[in-house]
């Protein structure tokens, strides 16, 4: 998947609003303070977001400290109609259980909205850390020079490979340009290529795709890349031993434009002094200044990324080490943010099945995120760790305000709050009552024409023939049968 902006309607547009924070938070770094580094910018976002979703997380809080006051009488409710199935039954055990709620003025679905409402701002954070350059136009530009060099040199470098393979390269012979065939031509299922890269599109789509590729880059891949610019010419004076039949051969069904490429490279091999000059720039070539831009922009790049000992844009399971520090911590941040908010919780749930279940979930969850921190960028990874250590500050902060608050007070806010709700539902249950009663009233005038008033001993006179008439002989039958 590029690296380019979301653009699903619900995350895409989450994902741009906090783009413009991360943005803001690099523009003040690298502009007011004079630092430029990803890793810094990615804590204070961090911060900055979980300052942001407080207010959710008390909401959740209250509803999770009502919670453990409801739950005992809820399990009670649960064992008083454990084992009956009736109807009767089920709509007694509903209306109970709807009681306990009205009672502390909440709902069943309270927590739902707050959980609704942070997911597409994870996913979203998700996308924001993963595409520092989609999201950040300081970032982007260290990559703009190396992407369009790429992409106009991406068919030369590709010819001149293939060229040099199958007619200079001879059998068992080590390919000096293996380099070539690692960044240009061999596809890697973990990491987006440059020959994915330029497969489509037009110039500006491709090198936007291009930097998405160059954002995964190790320091290897990028060393590798510097090597392809910087042996262009041993390469294509290698290519001199190549005849026209070989040359006809490497051209046979290419395109035009294909074509056209390689006759470049054909050209340049047969004049030692000559250079490929570009099909975009006829006034620019292949030499040792790209090669330059290159390790240039790849410095700059590595910089920004570093964390300490740590290059942020590297994946902890590729480079091992001081990085697997970072998977740790986010394992250990999340679990002690979890425990201390799931405490009180656990206590008053200690008799309950679902209880081990919370456990085992307390140990998963933390691993979960070890184990993803371990395999995407240390940017990422980076981010769930400080996520977890400043959910853990304010869980910490949290449960020593709660502490001061009566939980009647709570309770009492709830259902103020559900009255005025009621209150302003009740005008719509005005009118739905009006109707009711409308329809009640035509259906008592149906029923009158089926049977005429009661008669002097007050027996009810039902007209003959008529279905009401029927069914009160039928019920005089069964009173006699039961008799």
């Amino acid at each position: 998947m590029f690296l380019t902006q979301n653009s699903a309607p619900i995350i895409g547009f989450c994902a741009k609003l906090l783009g413009y924070v991360m943005q803001s938070i690099y523009w003040i770094f690298s502009n007011g303070l004079g630092i430029e580094n990803i890793g810094l910018c990615i804590i204070v976002f961090t911060l900055i977001v979980k300052l942001l979703m407080i207010p959710l997380t008390i909401k959740q809080q209250k509803f999770t400290k009502l919670s453990s006051l409801m739950n005992p009488e809820l399990q009670q409710i649960q064992k008083k109609y454990k084992g009956k199935r009736d109807s009767e039954s089920m709509m007694k055990m509903n209306e109970e259980t709807q009681a306990v709620y009205q009672k502390y003025g909440t709902s069943p679905t309270g927590s739902c909205l707050q959980l609704v409402i942070q997911m597409p701002i994870l996913f979203s954070l998700y996308y924001i850390i993963s595409s520092i350059p989609a999201y950040v136009p300081q970032v982007y530009k260290y990559y703009e020079p190396v992407s369009q060099e790429v992409v106009a040199d991406y068919d030369y470098f590709k010819y001149m490979d293939k060229a040099y393979d199958k007619y200079v390269l001879k059998d068992g012979e080590k390919d000096k340009y293996s380099y070539y065939d690692k960044i240009f031509l061999k596809s890697d299922s973990t990491k987006m290529t440059i020959l994915k890269a330029n497969k489509s599109g037009n110039t500006e789509s491709k090198e936007r795709k291009t930097v998405d590729a160059l954002a995964k880059f190790s320091k290897d891949q990028w060393s590798d890349l510097e090597k392809c610019y910087k042996n262009v010419d041993k390469m294509i004076a290698e290519l001199n031993v190549m005849t026209d039949d070989d040359w006809k051969k490497l051209e046979k069904d290419l395109s035009e434009s294909d074509k056209e490429v390689v006759e470049q490279i054909k050209k340049a091999a047969q004049n030692k002094d000559s250079k490929i000059e570009l099909v975009s720039d006829k006034d620019n070539y292949i030499d040792s200044s790209k090669s330059e831009v290159i390790s240039k922009s790849k410095k700059k790049i590595m910089k920004i990324y570093e964390f300490g000992p740590i290059n942020l844009s590297q994946a902890p399971n590729t480079v091992m080490g001081i990085a697997l520090i970072i998977p740790f911590l986010s394992f250990l941040t999340q679990w002690l943010s979890i425990t201390i908010s799931m405490r009180e919780t656990r206590e008053q749930m200690k008799d309950n099945p679902m209880n081990n279940s919370m456990k085992v979930m307390n140990i998963v969850m933390p691993l979960m995120s070890a184990f993803i921190a371990f395999t995407v960028p240390a940017g990422l990874g980076l981010y769930w760790a400080f996520t977890g250590l400043f959910q853990l500050i304010t869980q910490i902060c949290i449960n020593s305000y709660f502490k001061k608050v009566d939980v009647q007070e709570i309770i009492d806010e709830n259902v103020k709050k559900m009255k005025k709700k009621k209150e302003k539902r009740g005008i719509y249950s005005d009118k739905v009552t009006s109707a009711a009663n409308t329809q009640t009233k035509s259906i008592k005038n149906i029923a009158n024409a089926n049977y005429n008033t009661s008669d002097e001993s007050g027996k009810a006179n039902y007209k003959k023939g008529g279905i009401a008439e029927k069914a009160n002989m039928l019920k005089d039958l069964n009173d006699k049968n039961r008799k």
